[in-house]
């Protein structure tokens, strides 16, 4: 018996690319400050108490472990003739619009809690509705191995290109006298406010989407079934979760490091910035990477890199800016490898699913990966706590004692070394290759050459 013919790649002209990887900048912009400035403003502005604030998104990242998936699977069996992805993106988009006007520019001193909570919860599922459905188009728009690396390293491209914008736009309005904290949230809010529909209008406007397939009834179990039985779902999950860790380790100690240990208290947020345009410059060695040497393998070694350059940041010289600068820099071009790689391995194991089940459960296996991804950035901020226990004290010139300095350093560097070596044994052996992908996604040709 003949093989099933192998289906041919899907060509996307580089316009189209662009259009398609735009609404990332927004969407990525808007996680840093919710992230970073959100809770402060929350605290210094609307009057929040820190508790309340730390709670607050506790119980939001919570949430998402339930809503996510949810999210996805639903979109997943809807059939719009708009299309499926499209629809979700621009569905979600005036609601995602209106909760970040009331987030980060319409909400007065003095608001209750509760309703700052559910403005917020609101925000992140319309957000999680967006990136859902953005990277499950991601993952259908060129099927074939390499072109799902293509694809998501574009956006990965256009989401660092908003991450680092949102980082200059509040140094503008501080250091050009326009304005003070409470005017940097308000000018991110809305410059989100004019890129969001902007860019969702640019891409479903230009990038036409595949037809949507009926999906066939999959009963709870059976559904329940095809994902715990489904290997390389646990191999992306796993590493992911451990990248996850490490990002909000890092991400929560950065500064602290930067300032209180290794004597940067004026330049840790130019730091900082380097280290986000070196992951940016780094997205097209990731994409060479998978391309040369496998998807799973790039990201192993992504994952080495990540663990030892980290591992070497507290070894530079105090107060020494341009050797900190260029350490920085060269640790952070892996930075960027665990996000891109990490979502084009998601979009094969889609397809074993699909093979599988004949469902197309993209929406449910990204959500998955989502709320995998906001469990780890929240499980690293719990490092403060360890940091307490020491003794830290994390005010600007404070006078903390050697064995609080040796905490913090352990858990910037020490903690995500360690995660990032296991994700990367995790990784060893990993069933998807680039041999395997193509069979399978001969397989679904040949099944849906048959559908009437």
């Amino acid at each position: 018996m003949a093989e099933p013919a192998k289906p041919q790649p899907a060509r996307v002209r580089w316009w189209e690319m662009a259009a398609f990887a735009s609404p990332s900048a927004p969407l990525l912009a808007l996680s840093l400050p919710s992230l970073i400035f959100l809770g402060p403003y929350f605290n210094s502005h609307l009057g929040l108490s820190l508790t309340a604030v730390s709670v607050l998104f506790l119980l939001a990242r919570v949430a998402d472990i339930v809503v996510d998936p949810m999210i996805g699977g639903f979109q997943d069996r809807t059939t719009p003739a708009f299309g499926r992805r499209r629809f979700w993106l621009v569905v979600s988009t005036p609601v995602l619009m209106a909760i970040i006007w009331i987030v980060f520019i319409g909400l007065p001193p003095g608001v209750p809690a509760w309703l700052v909570s559910v403005c917020v919860l609101v925000m992140y599922w319309a957000f999680a509705s967006m990136t859902i459905a953005h990277l499950s188009w991601a993952g259908e728009l060129q099927p074939d191995y390499h072109g799902r690396t293509q694809t998501l390293g574009a956006v990965q491209v256009a989401g660092m290109i908003g991450y680092v914008l949102m980082l200059l736009l509040p140094a503008i309005v501080l250091q050009g006298g326009f304005g003070d904290a409470v005017d940097a949230v308000h000018a991110m809010g809305y410059a989100v406010l004019i890129a969001l529909p902007l860019t969702v209008a640019w891409c479903v406007l230009t990038v036409k989407e595949r037809p949507s397939t009926p999906q066939p009834h999959l009963g709870f179990r059976e559904a329940m079934d095809a994902l715990r039985t489904n290997e390389a779902l646990r191999r992306v999950l796993i590493p992911d979760f451990l990248i996850g860790v490490g990002y909000g380790v890092t991400g929560g100690l950065f500064v602290f490091l930067a300032r209180d240990y290794l004597g940067f208290e004026t330049q840790a947020n130019t730091l900082l910035l380097i280290y986000f345009l070196s992951g940016l410059f780094g997205i097209p060695i990731w994409t060479w990477a998978g391309r040369r040497f496998g998807k799973h393998n790039a990201l192993i070694v992504g994952c080495i890199h990540t663990g030892v350059m980290l591992a070497l940041v507290p070894f530079a010289p105090k107060g020494d800016f341009w050797i900190a600068a260029g350490l920085f820099a060269f640790a952070g071009v892996s930075q960027s490898a665990g996000t891109m790689l990490m979502r084009a391995l998601m979009a094969d194991v889609v397809d074993e699913d699909t093979a599988r089940t004949g469902g197309q459960r993209s929406g449910l296996f990204f959500g998955l990966l989502l709320t995998t991804s906001k469990v780890g950035l929240a499980v690293g901020p719990l490092t403060y706590f360890v940091l307490d226990q020491f003794g830290y004290d994390g005010r600007l010139g404070a006078n903390n004692t050697p064995e609080a300095m040796m905490a913090l350093v352990v858990l910037y560097a020490g903690l995500p070394f360690v995660l990032n070596m296991v994700a990367a044994a995790s990784l060893l052996n990993y069933p998807l290759d680039e041999a395997r992908q193509e069979r399978l996604r001969s397989e679904i040709a040949a099944r849906e050459a048959l559908r009437p």
